[in-house]
């Protein structure tokens, strides 16, 4: 029967009943953790006398092992006795009757998965053995030594916790995880400044700007120098969004910024993940990892291609295709194809190789099942430039005729998206599509400029436009509090642009049918959005965007139906996939639904804070919709103390406008919630 220990954090023993088994002397339990330290190893009876007994005459100290063994034997109970593995020269303790969360914590670290990432960060209570003292000499240099080390892990551990975060978008547990490594690290200036640009996504200018002067206060005091330039760029930046003279923050900035859900978000977020994949839709289920490439200047390639590969994928209805976001998360990780199927959901990987040859590149791929990871196709490729457009349609249709069958060759040529014709265009796109995956105002700058250069190389590029007119999107939603005004009649130019140049790309048409919501164009709107879904049933992203677009247009069934596919298919993802899917749980009235989904990004969008405060007050529940409501009124104020929205706009008409709903009976349900919420 298996024993479970404790080392992270203070010691602790239960029983295989997990009963708290009680030691009898400090000596006792300095041996069993010891032991438990490397299970399965055995440790000389010379070595840990001279260890916990090293100041007394070797015949003592091994008397008092014989006394600590004796007693540590008859505290455990008589069904975990068999874990002291125990003879006349050596004694350790079975690995295969004992639980260390210490092996386990660094077996999760090694896998390097988001998942094992965060279940590691869950098992660390605390420093290496915390509070055991007083156990020798010997035994307090060895314990400070495995602190150390452990120490360093864990920092390790939740800085790349923190890059992945980041990276996908997830700003709250960012957040959470920064004020983590700050408080054992006060002077780690570069997770200052992220944590700096998280809050300043969230449009807490406040939070953000108490951060910088924490960073600046804490390194005069121990350091004697200043912040650096990049961290004092980011305050002039602060500075500029403020009212007023910038001297000094508005008492709406003072006051507290943060809401209940806020400390749980990483739990609720895995619980959810566990959640959604426990419903797949029975169709073979595939993820493609990004392609590995010798030369960090070829990055954007190796994901790019991939990107592109998983998306003409997913054109296919009779497959199930994780998102690229998702499954790019697994670029550095170590862990076996099993393992990333478990925590992926799906049955296949698709993995591969991209090598620079001079001019050329080479391309392998490799098709494995997740259950016994078992290559079931393999390939090389050799191509330059537009070829390997060639060699993508390519792999496509091999995957699709193992895993689906019975597919025409004509439907596979109709189904693709016209291919780009210049390379350096399609590089040029590339770079632009991975900067718009960066939550920062530089980045959309960033990717405009790109998909500008990439127009100018080859005019007819129809994925350049949708860029454009996600670009308008993204900075209007994400930073709806700053950016009052959508570029309208911009984005439906460029939409139809796109859909002009190719009529089979699903995301020009779902970037025209979101434009053609906010004309107001509901039946153009419907019919993009619907359109788009069915040339590409699996792209995560266009179904997030769809489901509320739906929701709004009148449709909020289907807009349920997209959203949960879009969860479902997007494990780890951007912050605004909750407060786009959220909106439409909350229009079908499914209020637990919506709660659940956004309480993972509670300020996802500006109006996310509300559709919260209004569903708690539909559930009866306006105490819980409080802190909503606080909120949202809270950076209203600022607004409008800054000049942001039109002279005389109310909370309520700035919300109501925010969200078009074409039936009157989802407008005043809408509007019900927020009144009952207490928004006047």
């Amino acid at each position: 029967m298996t024993l479970h220990l404790s080392l992270l954090g203070e010691f602790a023993c239960h029983s295989p009943q997990a009963s708290p088994i009680v030691l009898p002397t400090r000596k006792v339990e300095a041996l069993l953790a010891y032991l438990a330290a490397a299970p399965g190893r055995r440790h000389s009876r010379d070595r840990l006398a001279g260890l916990l007994w090293g100041e007394m005459p070797d015949a003592q100290a091994r008397s008092n092992l014989r006394k600590a063994l004796s007693r540590l034997h008859q505290a455990l109970p008589a069904t975990a006795r068999d874990a002291l593995a125990v003879d006349r020269r050596e004694l350790g303790l079975a690995a295969a009757e004992v639980r260390v969360d210490l092996e386990a914590f660094d077996r999760l670290l090694a896998d390097g998965t988001p998942e094992t990432l965060e279940r590691a960060l869950a098992l660390y209570r605390g420093p290496f053995l915390q509070g055991m003292a007083d156990c020798g000499e010997a035994f307090e240099d060895w314990l400070m030594a495995q602190r150390l080390a452990l120490e360093e892990r864990h920092q390790q551990l939740m800085h790349r916790l923190l890059e992945h975060y980041v990276v996908t978008g997830a700003i709250d547990p960012g957040i959470q995880l920064a004020q983590r490594l700050l408080a054992d690290d006060p002077l780690d200036e570069g997770v200052h400044r992220t944590l700096i640009r998280l809050y300043l996504y969230q449009d807490r200018v406040g939070a953000a700007l108490a951060q910088y002067r924490r960073c600046r206060e804490r390194l005069l005091d121990e350091t004697g120098r200043p912040p650096g330039p990049q961290t004092e760029r980011l305050r002039e930046t602060l500075l500029a969004l403020q009212p007023g003279s910038p001297a000094s923050a508005p008492p709406s900035l003072n006051e507290p910024d943060d809401l209940p859900e806020r400390a749980g978000v990483i739990a609720t977020a895995a619980r959810e993940r566990a959640r959604r994949r426990a419903t797949p839709e029975g169709c073979p289920s595939l993820a493609v990892l990004a392609l590995a490439t010798d030369d960090a200047a070829d990055r954007h390639l190796g994901d790019g291609l991939a990107e592109d590969i998983a998306t003409e994928l997913g054109r296919f209805r009779e497959l199930e295709i994780i998102a690229p976001t998702s499954a790019l998360a697994y670029r550095d990780s170590d862990a076996a194809p099993q393992c990333i199927g478990s925590e992926l959901g799906v049955d296949y990987l698709l993995e591969g190789r991209l090598q620079r040859r001079g001019e050329r590149l080479r391309l392998t791929a490799r098709l494995l099942s997740t259950d016994d990871a078992h290559q079931i196709w393999a390939e090389q490729y050799d191509c330059q430039g537009e070829a390997c457009f060639e060699a993508q349609d390519e792999i496509v249709g091999q995957i699709v005729g193992r895993l689906v069958g019975g597919l025409e060759a004509e439907r596979l040529r109709q189904a693709r998206r016209r291919p780009p014709r210049d390379w350096q265009a399609y590089d040029l796109w590339l770079r632009g599509w991975h900067a718009l995956r960066r939550p920062e105002l530089a980045a959309i700058q960033q990717a405009r400029g790109y998909f500008r250069q990439a127009l100018a190389q080859d005019p007819q590029l129809a994925r350049a436009y949708v860029g454009l007119a996600l670009a308008h999107l993204n900075e209007w939603a994400c930073y709806a509090w700053g950016h009052w005004v959508f570029l309208q009649q911009e984005a439906l130019e460029l939409g139809r642009k796109a859909v002009g140049l190719d009529e089979h790309d699903h995301r020009a048409h779902c970037m025209l049918g979101l434009a053609e919501l906010y004309a107001r164009h509901y039946d153009v709107a419907h019919r993009e959005l619907t359109l788009a879904l069915e040339l590409n049933p699996n792209d995560a992203d266009v179904l997030a965007h769809a489901s509320f677009a739906l929701a709004l247009a009148g449709d909020p069934q289907q807009g349920v139906v997209a959203a949960r596919r879009a969860l479902r298919l997007a494990p780890y993802r951007p912050e605004w996939y909750a407060g786009m899917t959220g909106i439409a749980f909350f229009s079908a009235h499914l209020y637990e639904e919506a709660i659940a989904t956004m309480a993972t990004a509670p300020e996802a969008f500006c109006n996310t804070p509300a559709f919260l405060a209004a569903a708690h007050a539909h559930l009866g529940q306006p105490e819980r919709a409080a802190d909503h409501r606080d909120t949202v009124y809270r950076h209203y104020r600022y607004q409008v103390s800054r000049g942001t929205f039109p002279p005389g706009i109310s909370c309520l008409d700035w919300l109501t406008a925010l969200d078009p709903y074409r039936r009157e009976a989802d407008a005043a349900h809408y509007l019900e919630g927020l009144r009952r919420a207490g928004f006047e």
